[in-house]
């Protein structure tokens, strides 16, 4: 079997290689033909954690699941009884241990498959990433527990008054406004206190966001969308407005999300939001970007049957 490059330089334990190929653009996200590994995989396996080092910064995906048995690198550094890595991994932010293999454990689960009883390394190891585990699981709860705002926004015993008003007196008390959540399969991975509010609609809470300092330009983990994707998808045009009057909004107006290549106007088109495509082009958006698809805005009414917005749009 060849190997890709990045592969083959993590397979020999070449750093300067693995430096140079991601350096002249090898890409992280390549997998391997035969299981489907990345190269953070097999660096992972090695427990070098330099070689890890150099895959992370490079933006290799930390939770990226193979395609064959649906295991992570925190899986592979588990199952290779690696605590050094197993640490490195737990310590990047955008590291995911709840993560379901095909087989149906996950990285804590995999702590106590295979060691045998009458291994007492093997059985130190385990207890070991255990311990690892268990020690993330604390840390980040005390963390979460440290972010009311987010307590706050996500508290379906609270009106939106009331999120308002709470909103208000935490951010004049200091409470960080563009905090991030922990990626954990919440549906909020990766959220912002108003990345959150604005996929809800939650107009009176965006603009105690907006007026405390929040950063409209700060995209979220699953679709690196920003508050005005979601605002557009979700068709909540009052948000929109008071998005187009604060800092960030000409930076990200017609911002084309990587994952499809749509801008805000073609995500309020898209679910057929007649109030939010009028506030966007009332701010100026371009009509004429395509997404991965090839569609513009305009296109894709027409493919979907929104003749009014076909309409709204033909007329700019």
């Amino acid at each position: 079997m060849r190997w890709p490059r990045l592969h083959q330089a993590v397979l020999e334990g070449d750093r300067a290689a693995l430096a140079l190929a991601l350096s002249e653009g090898a890409s992280v996200f390549e997998l391997e033909p035969g299981m489907g590994n990345s190269a953070l995989h097999l660096a992972v396996q090695r427990g070098d954690t330099e070689l890890v080092s150099l895959l992370l910064e490079a933006g290799a995906p930390v939770n990226l699941q193979t395609p064959t048995h649906g295991v992570t690198p925190l899986m592979v550094a588990v199952w290779h009884r690696q605590p050094a890595v197993v640490a490195q991994l737990l310590a990047h932010p955008q590291i995911n241990p709840q993560l379901v293999s095909h087989f149906g454990l996950t990285a804590l689960g995999l702590t106590e498959f295979g060691a045998a009883d009458s291994d007492p390394f093997g059985q130190q190891q385990s207890e070991q990433m255990a311990q690892l585990l268990a020690q993330y699981g604390h840390d980040r709860a005390q963390w979460e527990a440290s972010q009311p705002l987010f307590l706050v926004i996500t508290n379906p015993g609270l009106s939106e008054a009331q999120k308002r008003d709470k909103v208000t007196t935490l951010l004049a008390n200091g409470a960080e406004v563009n905090a991030c959540w922990p990626v954990d399969g919440s549906g909020n991975d990766g959220h912002t206190p108003l990345l959150i509010a604005a996929r809800e609609g939650m107009a009176s809470v965006v603009r105690a966001l907006l007026e405390g300092g929040a950063d409209q330009t700060l995209a979220d983990h699953y679709m690196a969308a920003v508050p005005l994707h979601k605002a557009a998808y979700m068709g909540h045009a009052e948000v929109i407005e008071l998005l187009a009057h604060f800092p960030g909004f000409h930076r990200v107006k017609d911002l084309q999300g990587p994952n499809n290549g749509y801008t805000p106007l073609h995500d309020a088109v898209w679910h057929g939001h007649r109030q939010a495509v009028l506030a966007l082009l009332t701010h100026g958006v371009r009509t004429d970007l395509t997404g991965y698809d090839g569609q513009t805005p305009a296109q894709m009414a027409q493919a979907l049957g929104y003749l009014e917005i076909l309409s709204l749009l033909q007329s700019q």
